[in-house]
């Protein structure tokens, strides 16, 4: 391109543009919708507790004026404005601010709340975040175990009952164990004499099994616990609990099922 050429894209023809832009004169519609726009700008009264929060922020920002009689007092002491109180002079150069509590609480609720959470705090574990999610989830699969092991023993003792089968030591994981909360409630009312003799019988009558034996299938962790129950479901019943079918017979089960873990299915 030549010097004598122009250059319609230049900086020049631009702010032309932009200047002949806001020249243009609006239409009615647009006028008349700015005119509205205005009116209702001064029109607009605000909220009371608004205003009344404005005024009372714009007068708390203000300092004393020296017509203040309070003021004066003070000046002719020798105080002057931004000096501190107190003779060393490291004292307050402001006022306490104001601050309008909020809510339904009673005075110093807010306080005693904030101690106790950060109290709360400093007595949470230092936990790291992975070892943490590994916890809960550990968690989680020993409640799954739990509940499992009730359902097999359930099944179990229902399936013997059926075969005439009159006890069964794997029967005691079918009996919910009880909480401390209900231990404590069921001494309470042993010594208030609230339980009855039937109940207390019902408690005392030891199972016709070696205790040692008891404890220590008790003492099994949930995993062996539960492959216990799942396998003599099925040996003795021909019963899958992971297929929640109870086969014809062995040769049935060992043609139909997966197989005998969970994994399987």
């Amino acid at each position: 391109m030549s010097d004598s050429e122009e250059d319609y894209m230049s900086e020049k023809y631009l702010i032309q543009a932009e200047q002949h832009e806001k020249k243009q004169p609006q239409t009615y519609s647009e006028r008349r919708k700015q005119a509205t726009r205005e009116h209702e700008r001064k029109a607009y009264i605000a909220p009371r507790a608004q205003m009344e929060k404005k005024a009372r922020e714009e007068g708390l920002n203000q300092s004393v004026s020296e017509d203040n009689k309070g003021m004066q007092m003070l000046m002719k002491m020798g105080f002057k404005k931004g000096m501190a109180l107190g003779k060393s002079g490291d004292g307050m150069k402001a006022p306490i601010a104001v601050e309008l509590k909020q809510g339904r609480g009673g005075i110093g609720t807010k306080r005693a709340l904030e101690e106790e959470a950060k109290e709360q705090e400093a007595k949470r574990p230092n936990i790291d975040p992975e070892e943490y999610r590994e916890l809960m989830a550990q968690r989680v699969k020993e409640a799954q175990r739990m509940r499992r092991s009730r359902a097999a023993a359930s099944l179990i003792e229902k399936l013997d009952k059926d075969k005439g089968i009159e006890m069964n030591i794997l029967w005691i994981f079918n009996i919910p164990e009880k909480t401390e909360d209900e231990q404590g409630n069921q001494e309470q009312e042993k010594d208030n004499g609230e339980v009855s003799g039937e109940d207390e019988k019902a408690e005392e009558d030891p199972l016709p099994y070696p205790e040692e034996e008891v404890e220590a299938l008790k003492a099994l962790p949930l995993e062996e616990r539960l492959e216990r129950l799942v396998s003599y479901l099925r040996n003795e019943h021909t019963y899958c609990f992971w297929c929640a079918v109870k086969y014809n017979d062995q040769r049935d089960l060992d043609e139909n099922c997966p197989g005998p873990e969970e994994d399987d299915h």
